[in-house]
């Protein structure tokens, strides 16, 4: 069951490189500095400043990046780590190389919303942690959409959903708020009829989520690429919308309005 919020909390949230979430975050409570919210990250992960101060490691975990890259990631605990204010569920969080330099001191990661219900209003620019009156009350009007996690050993966590590219054509894309736009693998576009040659970019007939086909972007500009995965769905796809995430129960809700 979904951990019942004492009180609903919002975190703000700007837009910075083109589309991404960036929030305020603190590690042991220690001053703000930025992070991004990325659902596609799997797990938190800290700079290695950030790291070296706070992370406690207990071992290694290897990651693979959306185009197969392989990432060591020192793994460990921190005291807390909260984002705009609001205290995140983290039980492991790695420390990044990859982070130094970025500007970004971190990455919040589905994990943070494993447990709990929460909106991503890409309208007003904040995330919403629901709480047990506010969440019915959200959904009520929504559609609710199956998602399937990839759990990995409890330490890493990433959200997919099925979309529709039009003409019959389906997918199983990540829901990556660390990616601005939208991408489909190569092999899976050309197979679907989706891509023509070694274009690395081009359009599909629509893009919606599967059971929604009120949130259908006609003719989107995507890319493709070797992905590990059918497609990666990026935060342009919500642009002045909002969905809901119930990952206790596996459940995503969107709006029935275009």
């Amino acid at each position: 069951m979904p951990r019942a919020a004492r009180a609903v909390e919002t975190i703000p949230f700007t837009d910075v490189n083109g589309g991404l979430i960036q929030v305020q975050g603190s590690v042991d409570g220690q001053g703000p500095v930025p992070m991004l919210v990325n659902l596609g990250a799997g797990v938190d992960i800290l700079s290695s400043d950030l790291g070296r101060r706070y992370v406690a490691i207990h071992g290694k975990y290897v990651s693979l990046r959306l185009t197969g890259e392989r990432v060591d990631l020192p793994i460990g605990k921190v005291l807390t780590l909260a984002a705009g204010g609001v205290t995140m569920e983290a039980p492991h969080v790695g420390i990044w190389g990859g982070l130094d330099g970025s500007g970004v001191s971190g990455l919040i990661a589905a994990t943070a919303f494993r447990n709990i219900t929460s909106t991503f209003d890409f309208r007003n620019h904040t995330i919403v942690i629901e709480d047990a009156q506010s969440f019915p009350e959200r959904v009520r009007p929504l559609v609710r959409i199956p998602l399937t996690l990839q759990d990995d050993l409890g330490i890493a966590l990433a959200l997919f959903a099925r979309f529709d590219f039009g003409n019959g054509k389906t997918g199983l894309c990540e829901i990556d708020t660390g990616s601005q736009g939208i991408t489909l693998d190569k092999t899976f576009a050309q197979a679907q009829g989706l891509a023509h040659g070694a274009a690395a970019s081009g359009t599909v007939p629509s893009i919606a989520v599967a059971g929604a086909p009120q949130t259908a972007i006609p003719t989107p500009t995507v890319k493709f690429a070797d992905l590990i995965y059918d497609c990666d769905v990026g935060n342009s796809f919500w642009a002045g919308r909002a969905f809901t995430l119930d990952l206790p129960n596996r459940f995503m809700y969107v709006s029935t309005s275009s």
